[in-house]
Formats: structure tokens, sequence, C-alpha cells
């Protein structure tokens, strides 16, 4: 089995097949009634109350949630795939890189834009993930592009919840390589996704009790977003490490994709 969700604040620019449920995070009514809508504002609106802060993230926790209020005992052979509005991950190459942001394909095109049949593909290997990217250093790729202290601050938490040890926080800030997206965006075995959204999950929900991002503008303000895709990537790497001998092999990685129809540049949370 597996359940395909494509995580959507706005009609999605990938092409699904009807089967996909769409997350919404939309404050109007989701345009479309092909799909099987979870409409997180009507089913879980805690979540959507922390939209501002969590964005996307908020879509992947109704996820988990969704999941385990089913009451469904899964096995470690069923699979769970993550799309977003606008980005998907397939094992085949549509679209040209891009400067801006190295090892994703950009499509700017309608008409470039892959059917269903043509991107997705159920994995190999149970996993389906981002291709890794060297950044060299999490905690310094971070401070350079977003808030030092937002990173900080979110991290200090994690090792108070017991997500992380104090090891581990170390090892994660000198991690050299992300996968793109974390869990939030690829295929994964659900016993595997729940496990790490849960962490995450909670780790989020603590920060905005006692936190706010250091800036509240519309970029910044998503510190949570930035942050947990860093945790969710490092606890990913570590379980494919577990399960693959120390590597992450390149039968579960592919070409993370993004759809902006019109924009000659990828642009960062639209």
């Amino acid at each position: 089995m597996n359940r395909i969700f494509c995580i959507s604040h706005k009609e999605q620019s990938i092409k699904l097949d009807p089967s996909v449920s769409i997350v919404w995070l939309g404050s109007e009514k989701y345009p479309d009634a092909g799909h099987h809508i979870l409409d997180v504002n009507k089913s879980y609106p805690d979540l959507m109350a922390w939209h501002p802060f969590l964005t996307g993230a908020a879509g992947a926790f109704a996820i988990r949630r969704f999941l385990v209020d089913q009451g469904i005992e899964y096995s470690d052979f069923d699979l769970i795939t993550i799309t977003q509005y606008r980005k998907f991950v397939s094992k085949k190459e549509f679209g040209v890189e891009t400067s801006s942001y190295p090892t994703m394909l950009f499509i700017s095109d309608e008409d470039k834009i892959p059917e269903y049949k043509n991107w997705y593909s159920e994995p190999e290997n149970y996993f389906l993930v981002a291709k890794p990217r060297n950044i060299g250093n999490t905690f310094m790729q971070y401070a350079c592009n977003h808030q030092a202290a937002d990173f900080l601050r979110y991290l200090a938490v994690a090792v108070e919840l017991e997500v992380i040890t104090a090891e581990e926080c170390f090892g994660l800030m000198n991690n050299q390589l992300i996968i793109p997206g974390g869990i939030e965006l690829g295929t994964f075995p659900i016993n595997i996704f729940l496990s790490i959204m849960e962490q995450l999950e909670v780790v989020c929900l603590n920060f905005l009790e006692k936190h706010r991002p250091v800036k509240l503008d519309s970029y910044h303000r998503r510190a949570l977003a930035f942050c947990n895709e860093r945790l969710s990537s490092y606890l990913l790497q570590k379980v494919l490490h577990e399960i693959f001998d120390g590597s992450i092999p390149s039968e579960v990685t592919g070409f993370m994709h993004t759809v902006e129809i019109g924009a000659k540049e990828y642009r960062a949370g639209i």
C-alpha cells in the first residue's frame, strides 16, 4: 500500500492522479472536487492557527494525525508519498538545472510539466528521497541564509525534549549533507514517516509555546520549516545509514523538481 498526499495552499502546479489526497492549507475552499480533500482548517484548526509559522509543515503534521486517527496498524511495507503543490521527487529528470538551488530541476513551461504516470513510480527499495546535497556545514549554511538564533533555539528545544542527544545535535550542526525536503518530500515507509513527523511536531509546538522567530517578515517567519528540513534530513539519513550499511544508495534517491510557470529562476517560499 502507498498512500499519496499533496500539500497545497493553492491549486497545484504539478499533475496528479485522482487517487492523490490533497492536504489543503488554503483559506478558501479547494477548487477541485476530483480528489479526496483533507481540509486542515476543518480537521486540525490548532495547526492552522500556527500556519503562518509552520507553513507547509502544518500539512505534514496533519497527515500524521490523519493517519494515526484512522487507527490502522501499518506494516513495514506500507508506504507514503508526499508531494507539494509545486514540488515532487522522481527517478526521471525533467526541466533544467537551476543555479539558485543546486541538485534541483526547474520547470517553467507549462507544456514541459510531466504527466503523473511519467514522473511517479513505486520505489524499488521502499524509499525515494531527493538526491542529497553537500552544503559543507549545516549550521554555517543555515546561518548564512537564515537567522542563526532560530536554529539554535530550535535545536535546544529538540535536545531538551530528548528528540536528539547533545552529541547528535553536534553531529547535525556539522553534518555536510542535507536531503532537500527531508521527510516532507518523497516516499518512505509509513511507520518511519510517522515516527520522525511526531518528533518534528512536538519540537515545533514546544518552540512556539516559548519563542517566535527572530524576524517576522513573510520569509523569515518560516524558520521552523527551514529547521524541520535540517532535523528531519539528519534523522532520515540516520535511518537510511542503519538500513543500507552506512550509505545512501543511488537506488533510493531521485531528482527534486519544482514547477513555476513563467518564472525565469527558482523562488523560495511562494
